[in-house]
């Protein structure tokens, strides 16, 4: 009997949590979709765009040849090469000579042995040597609509922060990437409600990915920059948390109509791309990591296990499961429509789910046991 009963809170506890998940999801399209403000402004501070680039030959002449036509007048495009094996300097330096004043080449120094973590040391080069009222970074693999930059100075005044980020538009172009890659979006759709991020101090309620993220200097120099956030691998994450802890304003915004990015291309890149980022992100403790796995487990993967059973059984709780299962389905659907990815991509979350499993098992395993994830040719610990 207390067996019994303990199944069915089980049952119970997995329609609830899908509820609840589908509630988040629909809160945050409506915050996603109401909250930019359209882009107005194309005159204004000083916008230093900066750009870190390792090995990017194939991505980069695309985003800087997005950034030559900009609305907004008042800017300058700094890019530095991280220590590139490619024709990454020589684009960049190129592109230097045919537009200067507009865009400048930075070589970059050497990662350090101790301390740093390879994107975060070229983020914070970058920073240095630019002089602007606004720093907004960038990946080389972006490529912006001419009205990018009018839009995050419109969207940072308008709202009155110190920080902005938000989802821009993934191209997928392969199979493996729709399986991998929307496991992004599992912070929106389980995790976090966006609209407390500029509403409350809480540094647990940040968030910002580092394919978008303006600061007003003044925040940015208050907490070193990247600096604060040298050892992360993770860094978008840390920094926006930085920010909050030292009182500044941080908001989360959809991008997807004036910035798009090939994240990863193909299977693998995908696979290792978030891997990497899995067991930083919870903090590297273990406690975190089993905890948030252990959720995923409970609400997703066991409702989804269990339900072939309970059809096959007759079971009459398999109507609860399928509660489950739809409504979590449904969530986690609306939440990739409304990103603008294909219409069969809410179908893979199956497999995408316990790829998640096996990617953060990865990731705890080699960040832990010190060996690290090889990601452009460092090892990322």
């Amino acid at each position: 009997m207390a067996a019994l009963n303990m199944l069915n809170i089980f049952y119970i506890l997995c329609v609830l949590g899908a509820a609840y998940f589908l509630f988040l999801s629909l809160s945050n399209i409506i915050w996603l979709r109401l909250s930019s403000r359209k882009p107005q402004t194309t005159m204004g501070g000083k916008v230093l765009v900066l750009i870190p680039a390792r090995n990017e030959e194939e991505n980069l002449e695309r985003c800087l040849e997005s950034l030559l036509v900009q609305t907004y007048s008042n800017y300058e495009v700094v890019v530095l090469d991280d220590q590139s094996t490619d024709r990454t300097w020589e684009i960049i330096t190129g592109y230097a000579k045919r537009y200067p004043g507009l865009i400048q080449a930075v070589k970059g120094k050497p990662l350090p042995r101790d301390g740093w973590n390879g994107k975060p040391f070229a983020m914070q080069q970058l920073s240095e040597y630019a002089s602007g009222d606004y720093f907004l970074f960038t990946d080389a693999d972006t490529f912006h609509s001419r009205e990018s930059i009018a839009w995050a100075v419109t969207n940072i005044e308008s709202h009155k922060v110190d920080c902005l980020s938000g989802y821009v538009s993934q191209e997928l172009n392969t199979f493996g990437e729709v399986l991998i890659v929307p496991a992004t979006y599992i912070m929106t759709t389980m995790i976090l409600p966006l609209w407390l991020i500029a509403a409350t101090k809480a540094p647990g309620l940040s968030f910002a990915i580092g394919q978008f993220v303006m600061f007003r200097r003044q925040a940015y120099e208050a907490i070193g920059g990247y600096a604060s956030v040298s050892e992360h691998i993770s860094d978008d994450i840390f920094v926006a948390r930085e920010l909050k802890k030292a009182g500044f304003r941080l908001i989360f915004l959809d991008v997807r109509k004036y910035v798009r990015c090939r994240m990863y291309k193909g299977y693998r890149a995908s696979f290792n791309g978030i891997c990497k980022n899995i067991y930083d992100f919870f903090k590297k403790r273990p406690v975190f990591l089993a905890a948030a796995l252990s959720a995923l487990v409970f609400f997703v993967v066991l409702p989804l296990m269990l339900l072939p059973i309970l059809l096959i059984s007759g079971n009459p709780a398999v109507k609860l499961i399928s509660l489950s299962v739809m409504v979590f389905h449904l969530a986690w659907a609306l939440t990739l429509y409304d990103r603008g990815l294909k219409w069969w991509a809410p179908f893979l979350y199956p497999l995408l789910f316990l790829h998640l499993l096996y990617m953060a098992w990865r990731s705890f395993g080699r960040v832990a046991t010190g060996q690290g994830v090889l990601w452009k040719g460092r090892v990322l610990r």
